[in-house]
């Protein structure tokens, strides 16, 4: 069962490769944290003023100051989450290994691997529209029918993007995918990737339940549920496009 293969190496290779994974991500993400706190100072943001009551903007803060903040934090955001999976993609398939503290950034291949996201981001819209108004119609004749579409409409485009998926890794290595030698090289593979869809949604499933649990536990508890939500379970869906792109572009045998 190809797909389930995929799946347990993916974890496998998070794993295995702990320290690797550790000395990818943990400085990106803590010089994130640091630059978002700063970016509250650079615009004068008081966020201790914050919370789920405020109304309006504080004092001193306007529309134009406050979209500036939200753009930069989110330049802030994507590009540490960007340069922590082009790092582990590269990692894997190139055997690039992480030398001292920070991991290389590669300001061109981040950008590449945006560039695709994006892509296969505007796709899934442009196909969600015309879906969208399907869904409608019939939800007006039946509301089953109506959830039935809509989650027709999520299962395909999951499967979709996993079987063009290929095209990220491909970036963040530097050897350029299209998007139809992606789709073609995948053609086949839809029930494993349905199955591979499938057991990634138990396991988080099972993953939140034993966070639930942990959580009851003093201090350790709290660390363990906070390095796996933060660490494993983001490198495991990493991993999966790593794998996706080794077994049906590389053709690389599954270990």
């Amino acid at each position: 069962m190809l797909g389930l293969e995929i799946f347990v190496h993916s974890v496998r290779m998070v794993l295995r490769n702990l320290t690797q994974a550790l000395q990818i991500s943990v400085v990106p993400a803590l010089i994130g944290g640091f630059l978002a706190i700063g970016l509250f100072f650079l615009f004068g943001i008081p966020f201790e003023e914050f919370n789920s009551e405020t109304t309006g903007f504080p004092d001193g803060v306007t529309a134009a100051s406050f979209t500036g903040f939200l753009l930069c934090f989110m330049i802030v955001i994507f590009g540490v989450m960007l340069w922590i999976v082009v790092s582990w993609h590269r990692f894997v398939l190139l055997e690039e290994y992480p030398s001292g503290l920070v991991p290389s950034f590669r300001f061109d291949r981040v950008l590449a691997y945006f560039g695709r996201l994006l892509m296969l981001g505007l796709i899934a819209l442009i196909i969600m529209i015309p879906g969208t108004l399907i869904m409608s119609m019939m939800a007006q004749a039946s509301a089953v029918l109506g959830i039935l579409v809509w989650l027709g409409l999520i299962i395909f485009l999951t499967i979709g993007f996993y079987r063009a998926s290929a095209i990220l890794p491909a970036a963040a290595i530097g050897k350029p995918l299209k998007l139809s030698e992606a789709w073609q090289a995948t053609s086949g593979a839809s029930g494993a990737i349905a199955l591979l869809v499938v057991l990634s949604i138990l396991f988080q499933l099972l993953l939140q339940l034993l966070a639930s649990l942990l959580l009851f536990v003093p201090i350790i508890g709290i660390f363990i549920v906070l390095f796996a939500s933060m660490l494993i379970v983001p490198l495991i869906n990493v991993s999966i496009l790593t794998t996706i792109y080794g077994v049906f572009i590389e053709k690389r045998e599954l270990s």
